[in-house]
C-alpha cells in the first residue's frame, strides 16, 4: 500500500518590520516556524497562502 503524501501550498510570511518571506508547507503554522528561524528576533505580523502558481519552487 502506497502511504498517502500531505499536499503542500506556498505561504507568505510577513514581518513587522517590511520583510516578507515565502514558504513551502503543509500548515501555516510550519511556515510560521521555518519564517521565525530564519529570520530570528522579528515579529510576525500575519501569514497568506500564496494563489498564484510559483514557476521556481525552492
Amino acid at each position: 500500500m502506497t502511504e498517502p503524501t500531505a499536499k503542500t501550498f506556498w505561504f507568505r510570511v510577513h514581518f513587522h518590520d517590511g520583510k516578507s518571506l515565502d514558504y513551502l508547507a503543509g500548515h501555516p503554522l510550519i511556515a510560521e516556524k521555518k519564517a521565525r528561524a530564519a529570520h530570528p528576533g522579528g515579529f510576525v505580523k500575519k501569514i497568506k497562502l500564496i494563489r498564484e502558481e510559483k514557476p521556481n519552487a525552492r
